[in-house]
């Protein structure tokens, strides 16, 4: 057979196996954008998802139309330095009309390549030997390398724990998690320096705000390490105190505790007065209780360790802290609770006992036994909860109503 017909036949496999390429690479640009997690989840176990089929199919019909391509030039250019012409002429080949004109014609017509993959797809039964090697090495691998965890599986519980409280401090308001008005622990402007003193000794905490009469007329914040080396003798103490307040940073109940930790970031102060729509004092939030609420509880060096917030006894029973969330009871008790004016369990029982609770005060509420173990002053400390099987539930609700 003469050179220039093995020439011609050299080249019209190098261009056949160069379109079919292009071919596959036109589908394979598309699956690239397309493929999805369950696409790998339902195929048949043994077999190569169709991304991956495509892409070995495509490697070897570019390997068979290099070598095809590099015969044709071989054969043409023989008189020539054959090496580098079929380097050149090859790769020059190669690259376009397998590689950059189908990822440009997927680019600007991806409904060309979205419907190549059909095509595609029914010509790799040509190639079934191959992706069936493939998918048998692929195998083998496998059970020489532990198999890779799961997403779900790579995070422990303390992760996903703090991932889930990230997420929820765009929903969550400074409400919902700022200390209370009636645990605020503050002091009044006009106190003399000794009483003021003995206060900071007694509060063991950093920041205090100061006020006027009562808490809705706050001047500000005073740092207790402003003054610590007048408290400890090591200077005299200063004429006023009262030059040492700082300025207070006001919030709205209903800002979130994204927004809020922002506003902390940009500093200085990382402790804000959360007042209500009427412009009163509501309560108090710092930055510790917004990291509390990603990574929980935060207890300090000297702090004493208070009784956990719920404590459970096998299923039904629960003792709970007056200033837990609903929502939190909710989900430790699997109940929802359809209260929409208040935040806590114990504003849960003030709205159902309709009067201040005193102790031992009983009533049921979805499904629970409740009973007020603590009160100090109008304030619930301690609620017990018990489960009730389902018919004393509704015969004790019943009784409720009639009472």
């Amino acid at each position: 057979m003469s050179d220039t017909v093995l020439t011609v036949l050299a080249l019209a496999v190098a261009l056949v196996s160069a379109a079919w390429a292009g071919l596959l690479g036109l589908a394979e640009e598309a699956r690239a954008v397309t493929r999805t997690i369950s696409e790998e989840a339902s195929r048949k176990p043994g077999h190569l998802p169709l991304y991956r089929a495509l892409h070995f199919s495509r490697l070897a019909l570019l390997i068979i139309s290099g070598i095809a391509a590099a015969q044709a030039v071989g054969w043409w250019y023989r008189p020539l330095p054959a090496a580098w012409a079929t380097a050149v002429v090859s790769a020059a080949f190669l690259y376009l009309v397998a590689d950059a004109l189908p990822r440009t014609i997927g680019a600007l017509v991806p409904e060309l390549s979205s419907a190549a993959v059909g095509v595609a797809s029914r010509s790799l039964l040509f190639f079934r030997p191959l992706l069936e090697g493939m998918a048998a090495v692929e195998r083998g691998v496998n059970r020489l390398l532990p198999s890779p965890k799961k997403p779900a599986e790579i995070l422990g519980p303390a992760q996903r724990d703090i991932l889930l409280g990230v997420f929820a401090l765009g929903d969550t308001t400074v409400a919902e998690v700022m200390t209370p008005r009636l645990d605020i622990v503050a002091v009044e402007a006009d106190l003399e320096w000794p009483e003021l003193v003995e206060r900071l000794r007694r509060s063991e905490h950093a920041r205090l705000p100061v006020y006027h009469g009562t808490l809705d007329d706050l001047v500000g914040v005073l740092y207790a390490k402003d003054l610590v080396p007048a408290v400890a003798g090591v200077v005299p103490p200063p004429q006023r105190w009262q030059d040492f307040i700082r300025p207070a940073q006001f919030v709205p109940e209903s800002k979130t505790l994204a927004s809020q930790l922002k506003d902390f970031q940009k500093g200085p102060s990382h402790l804000a007065i959360v007042v209500d729509e009427f412009g009163g004092t509501s309560g108090l939030l710092t930055l510790e209780d917004i990291l509390e609420e990603v990574v929980g509880e935060i207890h300090g060096e000297y702090e004493v360790e208070e009784e956990p917030a719920i404590e459970r006894e096998g299923e039904n029973r629960f003792w709970v802290d007056g200033r837990v969330s609903l929502d939190e009871l909710s989900e430790v008790l699997g109940t929802s609770f359809e209260e929409t004016d208040v935040n806590t369990v114990g504003g849960l029982v003030y709205s159902a006992l309709g009067r201040v609770p005193a102790p031992g005060d009983e009533l049921v509420l979805g499904g629970f036994r409740v009973v007020v173990e603590r009160v100090a002053g109008r304030r619930i400390r301690r609620v017990f909860f018990e489960r009730l099987p389902t018919g004393a539930a509704q015969q004790a609700r019943e009784e409720e109503e009639e009472r």
